[in-house]
C-alpha cells in the first residue's frame, strides 16, 4: 500500500455580488452545475488547459460538500521515453487529449463561514481557477441579483506574531499581476505582453528603520482574494540580529495529507483523499 504527501489549502468562500447567504449562493451554482452534462461542464482553464467540475456530493443538509474537478491539457504529445531501455515509442493519445488530473476539494460550514480545503499540487485547479469556474456558471442563473464569489485565503495564526517579532523588517517585495502595469496610474496596458506574469515591486526600509507596518498591510492586501498581490517574501531581523526570511508559502495555511495512491496509475485514491481532507476538517478550529 502505497501513500503520496499532498499539501493542503484553507480558504474562506466570499460574495461579493449577491443577496443570498454565501451557503445558499454556493448551493444555487452546484445544483445547476450538477444538472449539466458533463460536456455542458467543461469550461477552459487557462490556455490548453481545460477541466469540469466533475464529482458533486453533499451532505448534512447542504452544509458539505465533496467535489472532484478533473483537468487535462491538451496540444501535447510528445513520444515517450522507457525508463528501462531509454527507447522511445509514439504517444498514443491524441492531440486534442490530455492526462487526466483530478484535484479535491471539501467545502463545509464552520462558525457560520464557508470553509474550503482544497488539495495542492504541480497542475491542480488552483482556489482563483475554481471560483472562476463557479462565477462563470452563477452567471447563467436566472436571478434578479447577479452572483458573484471570491475568496480569502486563511492565514497561519502566528503570522503577524512573527513580523511582530522581528526587531526590523529591512525588505518587503510584492509579487503583483502584471496587469497593474495597465492601470489608470502606469497606463502600460499596451505594452506589457511581452512582461512576465508577474512583476516584482521590492519596498526597503531605511537605515536603522523599519516597515513593519507597510508589511502587515500588505499581509492584509494578500489575504484577499480578488486583489492583484500574489506572493509576499519580507525579510528582517530577529533580537539576535540574525537574518529571517518569511514568504506566502509561510504564510498561508497549509497541511498536509497522505492518500493511498493507485498503483497502477499513480494517482491519488479519491475516496482516500476526501476522506484525509473529512479528518482535518473534524479536527480543524
Amino acid at each position: 500500500m502505497v501513500r503520496k504527501i499532498r499539501k493542503i489549502g484553507f480558504y474562506y468562500l466570499t460574495l461579493e455580488e449577491g443577496d443570498l447567504s454565501v451557503l445558499d449562493s454556493l448551493n444555487l451554482v452546484l445544483d445547476y452545475i450538477d444538472g449539466l452534462p458533463n460536456t455542458d461542464r467543461k469550461r477552459v482553464v487557462s490556455g490548453p488547459k481545460f477541466g469540469l467540475l466533475h464529482s458533486i456530493r453533499s451532505f448534512n443538509r447542504k452544509t458539505r460538500h465533496q467535489l472532484i474537478f478533473k483537468s487535462a491539457i491538451r496540444n501535447f504529445r510528445p513520444p515517450l521515453l522507457d525508463s528501462l531501455t531509454v527507447s522511445e515509442r509514439d504517444s498514443p493519445k491524441r492531440i486534442e487529449e490530455g492526462e487526466l488530473q483530478k484535484t479535491h476539494f471539501v467545502t463545509k460550514v464552520v462558525g457560520g463561514d464557508v470553509i474550503i480545503i482544497l488539495e495542492k499540487f504541480l497542475g491542480c485547479i488552483s482556489i482563483k481557477q475554481a471560483i472562476k469556474y463557479l462565477n462563470h456558471f452563477a452567471r447563467l442563473l436566472d436571478l434578479d441579483d447577479r452572483i458573484k464569489f471570491g475568496f480569502e485565503t486563511i492565514a497561519k495564526d502566528n503570522f503577524l506574531e512573527e513580523i511582530n517579532g522581528m526587531a526590523r523588517v529591512t525588505c518587503a517585495d510584492v509579487y503583483v499581476d502584471k496587469q497593474l502595469l495597465a492601470g489608470d496610474v502606469l497606463d502600460y496596458s499596451e505594452r506589457i505582453s511581452s512582461v512576465k506574469h508577474e512583476i516584482v515591486i521590492s519596498v526597503k526600509a531605511k537605515n536603522r528603520d523599519s516597515i513593519s507596518e507597510f508589511a502587515q498591510d500588505v499581509f492584509a492586501q494578500f489575504n484577499g482574494g480578488e486583489n492583484r498581490v500574489r506572493r509576499l517574501r519580507i525579510v528582517g531581523r530577529n533580537s539576535d540580529n540574525n537574518v529571517v526570511k518569511i514568504n506566502s508559502d509561510f504564510i498561508e495555511k497549509q497541511e498536509y495529507v497522505s492518500p493511498i495512491i493507485n498503483e497502477d496509475t499513480g494517482e491519488v485514491l479519491s475516496d482516500e483523499m476526501l476522506d484525509e481532507i473529512e479528518v482535518v476538517f473534524a479536527n480543524y478550529n
